[in-house]
């Protein structure tokens, strides 16, 4: 008898956990961002924001904040990017948003351009975009750059506009110093191919003809951000020079030209990224 009340009890037991693992499973399917069929293929052209290495949410939040202050700017989604490469994704889209921003980060504080890519595929089939915007700051300009030299399906929408910041395309002094000695050609090509810049080179031709890029980089006045030399930053435009449709470099020197200054309420990297995101142009 004892028995058999044990095992009515252990049968209830798993009954209600596995009813209460049902329940908040049914929870997170609800929760998780949904488009609405009819507006399918309606939502107006997102910007993606990746941050540089160890940083996270903070430094994408300053950038999307300043520019929520317009009008038709909203973030809409943030991806998170695991250290296993899972993807969650939170927030809510409407398809109103005009100028939609979305933040992309990496709990490991390291971008990874492979990780780009399930993210675009994913706003391409729930969402319909066809094009994207994207914005990076430090090493996440450069897994912009890594992703957009990288052999593309159609499963991915479109780069159209491409804003870098502070990109130590060409490598940084700490790991490599003759980065910082490299001189630019007149044909935009460095003096000096880093290791980590070897790939851009030899991948450019993949370089997507539909993106206008704006590649910012900050000048404390001796050639340097204090972290990323300027030849480094700059070292981005032989690699899209020719397939871009166009490519602008714009120089910061003001108070807060330093490297991680670039990206926290910076006045001057605003103004650029609203004007080039509205209008492909910067004055």
């Amino acid at each position: 008898m004892k028995n058999k009340k044990w095992l009515w009890f252990i049968l209830v037991a798993v009954v209600l956990i596995g009813g209460g693992g049902l329940f908040f499973w049914y929870q997170a399917q609800a929760a998780r961002p949904q488009a609405t069929p009819a507006d399918v293929g309606h939502y107006h052209t997102p910007t993606l924001f990746v941050h540089g290495f160890g940083g996270g949410y903070g430094s994408e939040k300053d950038m999307i904040d300043d520019l929520s202050q317009h009008p038709g700017f909203q973030q809409v989604l943030r991806f998170d990017v695991d250290a296993s490469g899972h993807v969650r994704t939170s927030g809510h889209w409407s398809v109103g948003v005009k100028y939609p921003l979305i933040a992309v980060v990496f709990a490991t504080g390291r971008p990874d351009a492979q990780a780009l890519v399930p993210i675009l595929t994913q706003l391409k089939k729930t969402y319909g975009i066809k094009a994207f915007n994207a914005v990076g700051h430090s090493a996440g300009s450069v897994a912009w750059a890594t992703w957009a030299v990288t052999d593309r399906t159609a499963a991915q929408p479109d780069l159209h506009r491409l804003i870098t910041i502070a990109g130590p395309f060409n490598g940084f002094p700490g790991i490599d110093q003759q980065a910082a000695t490299a001189t630019i050609g007149k044909d935009g090509k460095p003096s000096y191919i880093s290791p980590r810049y070897a790939p851009l080179v030899a991948n450019r031709q993949h370089f997507p003809t539909t993106a206008s890029v704006l590649n910012l980089y900050g000048d404390l006045g001796h050639g340097t951000d204090s972290r990323v030399p300027v030849v480094s930053a700059r070292a981005l435009g032989y690699i899209v020079r020719g397939r871009a449709v166009s490519y602008t470099e714009r120089v910061i020197k003001n108070s807060k030209a330093q490297h991680s200054q670039l990206h926290e309420h910076n006045p001057l990297v605003n103004r650029y990224l609203y004007e080039f995101l509205t209008t492909g142009k910067v004055k």
